[in-house]
């Protein structure tokens, strides 16, 4: 009978040194929650990125068509693509990568998709025989071949 009322006592007790804790400590308390919950926010938006609302180009059911007039209107480097250099450029133009620095330090970078001057840029540096001589009538011609426009 005495350990019964023993109970409510040492509960009360815990109690209030949790409620102590919890004010003395409350604004780092708040900034972990602020900063995990952004961080899970980001894993989030990163992992569902393609499903959702965020890219802007969306890849097509065939790219053939395209290929075979990037072959025939652009020349070199397209006529020697094999499989897997057709699916790291097609990844350049409609893949997302993590570009943006991140808000906070330690939390990971957002994906997003690539701005068509980045695409520029990354298609000078990978391919700079062709594309380090294009005007801009050629960058147009080349990205409404690409994109359909």
């Amino acid at each position: 009978m005495p350990f019964n009322r023993f109970i409510p006592r040492i509960l009360l007790v815990f109690g209030f040194l949790v409620l102590f804790l919890v004010l003395q400590f409350n604004s780092q308390i708040k900034n972990f929650i602020d900063y995990n919950k952004e961080r899970i926010q980001t894993y989030g938006f990163n992992f569902f990125y393609m499903s959702g609302a965020g890219p802007k180009r969306y890849r097509p059911v065939s790219l053939l068509e395209r290929e075979t007039e990037l072959k025939l209107y652009i020349g070199e480097p397209f006529k020697s693509f094999n499989q897997a250099d057709w699916d790291d450029f097609w990844d350049l133009i409609y893949g997302a990568f993590p570009k943006d620095p991140p808000k906070k330090k330690g939390l990971p970078r957002r994906m997003r998709q690539l701005t068509l001057d980045e695409i520029r840029y990354e298609l000078m540096l990978r391919y700079p025989t062709p594309f380090n001589y294009f005007k801009k009538e050629h960058w147009e011609m080349f990205f409404g071949i690409v994109l359909k426009r």
